[in-house]
């Protein structure tokens, strides 16, 4: 069994990998967003996903050792190109709902992308933890940035875990993107503002 300091440096080596090969990496993004708006997620391999972009396999294989990792990595691509809400002009909750709405809604504009992340985050293994502890410190970067310098950590905790949580029914279908953004903006305006008075 591999130890965690050896999966962190192996983890560390791919990803290296994938920033030398940025434009190949890219064009197999391209192409698992394609595979994944017309077929289901059981039908998508990473050999399929390399011809559709035209990509030797074998390059293919060296990069991203499963579909689990390939749609990781195309979930990531959407929530790192995410903008900053850091106006300083704006408060704290304006920017925390600006900023989890833009990142619900980069997320709702591929619903095939968001179900089929949503599912490999949901799956036990070595990839299901890697797509929890990346895209959690994504969000966690995001958050943080529109909170501002200052905020409880507790505060940028609770607003991840209520966020993560809608997405996660979202893109499951459980509720509709726009129910789940709904909710999203009445739990920060809580947390932030404070319940209404009565």
């Amino acid at each position: 069994m591999s130890s965690p300091g050896a999966v962190g440096v192996t983890d560390l080596s791919v990803r290296r990998r994938r920033r030398a090969n940025e434009s190949v990496t890219a064009a197999l993004i391209d192409a698992t967003v394609g595979w994944l708006r017309e077929s289901s997620l059981d039908a998508v391999t990473v050999g399929a996903v390399a011809e559709r972009a035209g990509i030797s396999p074998v390059v293919a294989d060296e990069l991203f050792g499963s579909i689990d990792e390939l749609i990781l990595e195309t979930c990531l691509s959407r929530l790192s190109a995410v903008a900053l809400s850091d106006e300083a002009d704006q408060g704290s909750l304006a920017r925390v709902a600006e900023q989890l709405g833009r990142m619900m809604i980069a997320v709702a504009d591929e619903p095939a992308i968001a179900s089929a992340c949503a599912a490999v985050y949901l799956h036990a293994g070595t990839a299901a933890a890697r797509a929890q502890e990346r895209i959690g410190l994504e969000i966690h970067r995001l958050i943080t940035s529109a909170m501002g310098p200052g905020c409880w950590p507790e505060v940028i905790t609770t607003l991840e875990f209520i966020f993560s949580g809608a997405l996660i029914q979202a893109a499951m279908g459980t509720m509709s993107f726009e129910k789940a953004a709904e909710g999203v903006e009445t739990a920060v305006s809580l947390i932030l503002d404070g319940p209404p008075r009565r």
